[in-house]
C-alpha cells in the first residue's frame, strides 16, 4: 500500500490523510475483543497518572502502558505488510523501525486540549478501532498547521481561553477546548486510518457518550533516526515474536545494536522486567 499522488499532495498540504484499512475486518474485531477481555471497572483504576486509560489499567503505576499496547492483535495491525510499505514511503527509507505504539481510551466527560506533538518530522498512524464521532470526542485538527511555527496557534488558543473564562487547569472534566479558526473534526469509522504529520496542531472533542473512545496509534522512524524507545526482545514474549513474520520482526530491529534514546532511558530503567506484552 502506498499513497497515491493526490493523497500525497493532501498529506503534505493538509498534514493528514484518511485511508481505508488495508487489513481484514477480523483484525479490528480481535482488537475490540482483546479490550473486552482485559477491561476492568473504571472505578477500580487508581494508578492512571497519564490519563490515557479508562477501562485499561496501566501495567505499573505511572506507566503509559496497558497490557495491550504492543500485544499481538495490535502489532499485527501496526506491522501489517501494507502498513510497513506505507511507512517506508512516507519515511523515504526502506529500513524503518517501529518506535512504539500505544492505546488511548478517552473516558466519558474527557477531552484533550490543543497541542503539537513534536517539532520533529515523522508520520503518526491513528486507528480509532471503536470508531470516532464528534459525540465520542474525535480528533480536531487545523489543516495545514504542520507548516511553520505553532506559537501563533498556541497564543490564539490561550487568548480565547482567557476571553471565555476557561480555568487555568489543563485537565478539566466536562469541557472541550476552545474553537479555533479553520479547525475541522475528523470523524472516522473503525475500518479507516488517519495518517498524519507529527506537527499538525490538534485537540479532541469532548466525549459526551457513556463509553470510552478507543484509539491505537503508532509511529515508525527512519533507520538513520536515533530515537529508540524499546529493545522489543526485552518487552515481547517469545510466543508473540514467534507469531510474527520475518518482515515484521525486521521492523522491530530484533537483535540489532542500538542505544535507547536519552529521553527514554529513565523510563526503561523504571519499567525493566515489569512491562511486557504477549499474545492475548
Amino acid at each position: 500500500m502506498k499513497l497515491s499522488l493526490s493523497q500525497l499532495e493532501a498529506y503534505h498540504r493538509d498534514g493528514y490523510v484518511i485511508v481505508d484499512c488495508p487489513f481484514p475486518q477480523t483484525y479490528i474485531l480481535h482488537c475490540q475483543n482483546a479490550v473486552e477481555k482485559v477491561a476492568i471497572d473504571p472505578a477500580l483504576i487508581t494508578a492512571d497518572t497519564r490519563r490515557n486509560h479508562f477501562r485499561l489499567t496501566p501495567q505499573i503505576p505511572g506507566s503509559y502502558w496497558s497490557s495491550l499496547d504492543h500485544s499481538l492483535p495490535f502489532l499485527k495491525i501496526m506491522l501489517h505488510p501494507e502498513i510497513l510499505e506505507l511507512a517506508r514511503q512516507l519515511a523515504g527509507d526502506d529500513d524503518v523501525y517501529l518506535r512504539n505504539g500505544g492505546i488511548n481510551e478517552l473516558a466519558p466527560g474527557k477531552s484533550f486540549w490543543w497541542h503539537r506533538d513534536s517539532e520533529m518530522v515523522y508520520t503518526e498512524f491513528m486507528h480509532y478501532f471503536s470508531g470516532a464521532s464528534v459525540e465520542h470526542g474525535c480528533l480536531r485538527v487545523i489543516p495545514g498547521s504542520h507548516i511553520g511555527s505553532a506559537v501563533p496557534l498556541k497564543e490564539e488558543a490561550e487568548r480565547r481561553r482567557r476571553a471565555q473564562g476557561y480555568p487555568e487547569e489543563y485537565w478539566v472534566d466536562g469541557l472541550a477546548d476552545v474553537v479555533l479558526p479553520g479547525e475541522i473534526p475528523l470523524e472516522v469509522r473503525p475500518d479507516q486510518l488517519i495518517v498524519r504529520d507529527s506537527r499538525i496542531f490538534h485537540a479532541t472533542g469532548l466525549n459526551a457518550s457513556q463509553e470510552g473512545r478507543l484509539m491505537s496509534h503508532w509511529l515508525f522512524r527512519a533507520g538513520s533516526s536515533d530515537d529508540h524507545r524499546f529493545r522489543f526482545e526485552e518487552v515481547l514474549t517469545d510466543d508473540l515474536i514467534e507469531a510474527l513474520s520475518p518482515e515484521q520482526r525486521d521492523a522491530l530491529w530484533l537483535g540489532r545494536a542500538f542505544e535507547i534514546a536519552e529521553a527514554y532511558k529513565e523510563e526503561r530503567e523504571r519499567e525493566k522486567g515489569k512491562v511486557m506484552w504477549g499474545v492475548v
